[in-house]
């Protein structure tokens, strides 16, 4: 595994005490490689911060770019072990953020929904410096606070100008997101048995 391939993150809960952990990656033909996964007590900072460090030493010093949704807990650990350089966000959970906090200024009609969203795809989507800082502007003159929630948020760890490793087009966690959904549908077992219902 190179040190530029994009890893996500999943967790679920399910009818047994704990929480699913898992770290998934893919690979140079975009295939989906299962990297670690574990059950812990919940998700919380403790817990990230063991399994991302157990999985750091399994990979051997290696430093992937991890792509998360920003759960908080995420965000306390990745920083610690593998470092904030290389923590990114998935665009998708950026943009329904984006959208809720849009609603909250009124902006509910489905064409203004519309070309809200393609406004925002630009500033995320854009790769050069240049054309992200016309977007945003873009953005701005629809609506001042649209504008600053994204300057608000972390741009460098979701747009991809600003990002500065090597993501390899990945801005999203969808792949990560059909591993998670394959796995709910082992929620109702018993540890040993989601442990090895999907090897």
């Amino acid at each position: 595994m190179s040190e530029d391939v994009v890893c996500g993150w999943v967790t679920f809960e399910w009818a047994y005490e704990g929480t699913l952990l898992g770290a998934v990656a893919l690979d140079a033909d975009n295939h989906l490689l299962y990297v670690a996964y574990v059950v812990v007590v919940g998700e919380n900072n403790d817990d990230w911060l063991w399994f991302l460090t157990v999985l750091q030493e399994c990979l051997g010093g290696l430093k992937p770019v991890i792509m998360s949704d920003r759960h908080k807990s995420i965000v306390y650990a990745v920083p610690r072990v593998f470092g904030v350089e290389n923590h990114c966000y998935c665009s998708i959970h950026m943009s329904e953020n984006f959208v809720a906090y849009a609603g909250k200024l009124g902006i509910r009609r489905d064409a203004s929904k519309d070309l809200m969203k393609e406004m925002f795809n630009r500033v995320v989507y854009t790769a050069i410096a240049a054309e992200y800082g016309q977007a945003l502007e873009e953005l701005r003159h629809y609506k001042r606070e649209l504008a600053q929630w994204v300057e608000d948020n972390e741009p460098e760890y979701w747009a991809q100008s600003k990002f500065n490793k090597d993501r390899w087009g990945k801005l999203n966690n969808n792949p990560i997101e059909s591993w998670n959904n394959w796995m709910r549908a082992l929620r109702q077992m018993s540890i040993p048995y989601l442990i090895s219902g999907h090897l």
